[in-house]
C-alpha cells in the first residue's frame, strides 16, 4: 500500500485527540481543556506535515527543489503558529504529559511514514501545502492554525486581513439593527439565548475563553435622547459588576462610550468572573453594545493582563464597526 500525505495527516491528528485524554486520564486533579486539544491536534499535524515533506524529498530527490520551496512557504506562515503553540502546551500541559504527547508524536509519524509514497501524490502534496500557505481556505484545521498565528497578538489577524464581515441584514434577531462588524476569521459564530444578542463569536475555533459579543437593545420612551456617560452606563450594570474605567469615542460615526467593567457569576454553585470591554452607542431607539470579553473563569484569577493582550483587538474591531443610519 502507497502512502498518501492528506489520509496519513488525518489519522494522525484523530490518534493525537484519544492520546490527549488518555494521558490526562489517569490524573483525576487536572483535565484539559478544549483548547488544550485543539492545540495538540493542530500540533500534530504540523509536525506530521513537516515529517512528511521532509520523507518526500528522501524518497524524491528531483522534487527536492519543489519541497524546500514548500518548506520556506509553510515557515513564514505556519511557523509562528508552531512556535506559539509549542509555548501555550508548557503552560498548559504536565511537564510528563508533554512528553508523552511528543514521543507519541513521533512513533505515530513513523508507522504512517512506513509506506511508500507515489509520486503522484507526493506532487499534489507539495501543490496543496503551497497554496495553504497562503492562509486563504476556511478548513477546520486552517482557522485553527491562524488562530494560534496570532496567539500572541490577536488583532494582528484582522490587521493582516484574515477577517469575516458580520452584518445584520436578514438576521432574525435584528430586526430594527443596522450594523457590519469585522471579526476574526478564527473565531466561531455562536447563537445565544438572551434575545438582546444577536450573535457571539468565540475565540480559537469556538475553544477559547474570550468572546465578542453584538448586542442591540431598544430603548424604553423613558430614556430616549439619553446621553451615554460613565453615570448613566453605570446605573445600567448590574449589581454584581464593578466598573473600571471609562471614555468617550465614536462608533459607526456615532458618538459613543467604552467603558471596562468586571462581574460576578455564580455558575454551578461556583463564583466566576467575567472581565469585559463595551463599545455603547445609540442611534434613534437602538442601544448598540459591541462586547469584547474574557470568561467566565475563577472569580480569584487576576485578568489584567489577559483583557491588556485582547484590548486592541476588541478596540480594533469597535473602530471598524459601521452602523447603516435610517
Amino acid at each position: 500500500m502507497s502512502f498518501q500525505p492528506f489520509t496519513a495527516l488525518r489519522h494522525l491528528r484523530a490518534a493525537l485527540l484519544f492520546l490527549l485524554f488518555s494521558v490526562s486520564a489517569p490524573a483525576q486533579t487536572q483535565s484539559y481543556s478544549a483548547k488544550a486539544a485543539l492545540a495538540c491536534e493542530t500540533y500534530a499535524y504540523l509536525r506530521g506535515q513537516n515529517a512528511a515533506l521532509k520523507e518526500v524529498s528522501r524518497q524524491f530527490p528531483q522534487l527536492h527543489a519543489d519541497v524546500q520551496a514548500a518548506e520556506k512557504s509553510l515557515q513564514a506562515s505556519y511557523g509562528r503558529a508552531a512556535v506559539n503553540i509549542s509555548r501555550f502546551l508548557k503552560e498548559e500541559l504536565r511537564p510528563s504529559h508533554l512528553t508523552v504527547l511528543e514521543k507519541q508524536i513521533d512513533s505515530l509519524l513513523e508507522q504512517q511514514l512506513k509506506n511508500p509514497i507515489e509520486e503522484k501524490h507526493a506532487r499534489d502534496f507539495i501543490a496543496s501545502l503551497k497554496q495553504k500557505a497562503a492562509l486563504q481556505n476556511t478548513t477546520a484545521v486552517q482557522k485553527s492554525i491562524i488562530s494560534f498565528i496570532y496567539h500572541d497578538a490577536p488583532h494582528q489577524e484582522i490587521i493582516d486581513g484574515h477577517l469575516n464581515i458580520f452584518m445584520t441584514e436578514n438576521h432574525p434577531k435584528a430586526d430594527k439593527a443596522d450594523l457590519q462588524i469585522p471579526i476574526p476569521k478564527s473565531w466561531l459564530a455562536e447563537e445565544a439565548e438572551n434575545p438582546q444578542t444577536i450573535q457571539q463569536f468565540t475565540s480559537c475555533s469556538g475553544t477559547g475563553d474570550e468572546k465578542i459579543i453584538v448586542m442591540a437593545f431598544e430603548l424604553p420612551d423613558s430614556m430616549r435622547g439619553m446621553v451615554l456617560s460613565r453615570e448613566t452606563v453605570s446605573d445600567m450594570l448590574p449589581l454584581e459588576s464593578r466598573l473600571l474605567r471609562s471614555e468617550t469615542l465614536e462608533i459607526g460615526k456615532l458618538p459613543g462610550i467604552m467603558i471596562e467593567a468586571e462581574e460576578i457569576i455564580t455558575d454551578g454553585g461556583r463564583r466566576m468572573k467575567i472581565r469585559m470591554l463595551q463599545f455603547m452607542a445609540i442611534q434613534e431607539s437602538i442601544l448598540y453594545c459591541i462586547q469584547g470579553s474574557i470568561g467566565p473563569v475563577k472569580a480569584e484569577k487576576n485578568l489584567d493582563s489577559h483583557i491588556k493582550k485582547y484590548e486592541p483587538l476588541f478596540r480594533l474591531v469597535a473602530a471598524n464597526t459601521e452602523i447603516d443610519r435610517p
